[in-house]
Parts: C-alpha cells; structure tokens; sequence
C-alpha cells in the first residue's frame, strides 16, 4: 500500500512500524503476527498496511464512525475492526504478539491504568509500540499559536484564504482535465474523531518513568518528525518539491536533539518482572 507522506510523518511512522514488526517476527520465530491496534481510526496508516503483510490484525476505536468507514473500506480475511474499549477485550482475555497503540495517549487522563490494561494484552515475548507527540515540540507550540489567534480572529481569516487558494487550485485542474489530487479528510489523517483534545503533554523523561511504572522496558525509540502542526503544515505543502521536504524533516529529526522532534515512536518489551 502507497500513500504520499505528510508533514506528520506518517510514512516514516510506517517505516519504523514495519522494521520493529519484521525484528520481532524474526525473535519469536513467528511469520505471521497476532497485532491489536488499540485507537486504529480508520486504520489507513497501520491496520491496513500491516495487514498486508499478512499478520493477522485486529483494529480496535471507541469511535463508531471511524469503524465503520474502515470496515467499508478494507475487507481481508486476516483484518478485523471493532468498536468499543479495551475492557471487553481484557473481558475475552486476548492477547498479543505485538499491540500498536499510536496517537493515543496523550488524550487519557489516566495514561498510566490505560498502559497497564495494555501489559496485560501483550503475551510473553511481545512487544508495544507506542507514538505520542512531544508535549512540548512544535506541533503542541503551534496548536497553541492557533489557539491565540483563534480568539482574535486571524486563524479564520487565515483558514478562509486557505481554503480559496485550494478550491481555485482544484478548479484549474478539473478544468484542465486533471485529477484534483484533494483526499477526503480520513484518507490523510487516518481518523475521523476530530474532536478529541490532548490532555497530555509528555516529556521524554515522563514518558519512560510511565512505561517502567506500567511494566514495561524500553528498547528502542526513535523521533518522527522535526515540524508539524497548524500553519507549518501548509507552508511545507506549498513547494512542488514537498515530498523532498517532507523527507528532509523527517531526517532532521534524526539528527538533532530526541527532545526537540514534534512526535516520537517507542518500542517496549514486557517488564519479566512485573505482574502479569
């Protein structure tokens, strides 16, 4: 499956997926993985793309809409969405090769019980990967900004012209014969759940105190992307070279500082020690 990367990452978020899923495959010896993918949306970046790699995937989101346009748009034998939390889950007592939770959370208020609830899904020898933003990267820096000039008007404004700038863009190319290119809204985020706010903001130290506390051991983690958020992700879209600065920022978060990227992925391994 192909899809055009974003000022979010989300084909490097893939990437480093799909490298930690073959790692772990070739670990427990084991072709095809049992993987839950705890808030998968409409499953567009992860669920999906896993699945085509035929492990055996399960989407899960509390967000009925979201699962219904996956169920509509992805049909495979070894893919399944439901709706719902995890609690029917733990209920079933299912367990995991490897459970994706990714843009999840930062909008808990209880993150710790929540990673607990996950300990418990991820077998013996398993793994969990886990993407959140930098609670103090661009991205929340710029969601910030956007909130400010929301109560002053400038955001709309800003938004407006935006907004006509596509729809003229859109009109030359129909009327040209082209394709216009505009995806619908979850072919480009993933979610359709556009409501749920962070609660958290995460430092990197927090976030490894979390993961110990919830039984697990960090083993690998990588940043994601150097800039995202609103505003900055249009002006990257206006190049006609965006992809090669897409890439570039993605690279410049390897290079620079853990602390500074807008978005980290972590691989985790269950804590022997812990409680099962």
């Amino acid at each position: 499956m192909v899809f055009p990367e974003t000022s979010y990452g989300i084909v490097k978020r893939l990437q480093v997926v799909e490298a930690w899923v073959r790692s772990l495959s070739a670990r427990l010896g084991k072709e095809t993985l049992s993987i839950l993918d705890v808030g998968c949306g409409t499953g567009d970046h992860l669920t999906y793309p896993l699945a085509l790699l035929n492990h055996q995937v399960l989407g899960i989101d509390f967000h009925e809409a979201s699962i219904q346009e996956a169920r509509c748009r992805y049909v495979r034998p070894n893919l399944t969405f439901r709706s719902g939390q995890l609690d029917i889950l733990l209920q079933e007592r299912l367990v995991f090769d490897l459970v994706i939770c990714s843009e999840v959370l930062e909008h808990l208020y209880q993150p710790k019980e929540f990673l607990c609830a996950l300990r418990r899904m991820v077998r013996p020898g398993g793994a969990l990967i886990i993407t959140t933003p930098n609670g103090y990267g661009s991205y929340e820096m710029f969601c910030h900004l956007q909130r400010g000039l929301q109560k002053s008007g400038v955001d709309q404004v800003l938004r407006a012209l935006v907004h006509a700038r596509r729809r003229s863009r859109a009109t030359a190319r129909s009327e040209g014969g082209q394709q216009s290119g505009v995806l619908p809204v979850s072919a480009t985020t993933g979610f359709l759940n556009i409501e749920s706010g962070h609660v958290q903001f995460f430092k990197a130290g927090v976030l490894s105190n979390l993961f110990g506390e919830s039984g697990f051991l960090l083993r690998e983690r990588r940043a994601r992307t150097l800039l995202c958020g609103p505003y900055v992700d249009v002006l990257l879209r206006l190049p006609p070279f965006r992809q090669a600065v897409y890439q570039m920022n993605n690279r410049l978060a390897d290079l620079l500082p853990f602390s500074w990227s807008a978005d980290w992925m972590f691989l985790l391994e269950p804590d022997p020690k812990s409680l099962t």
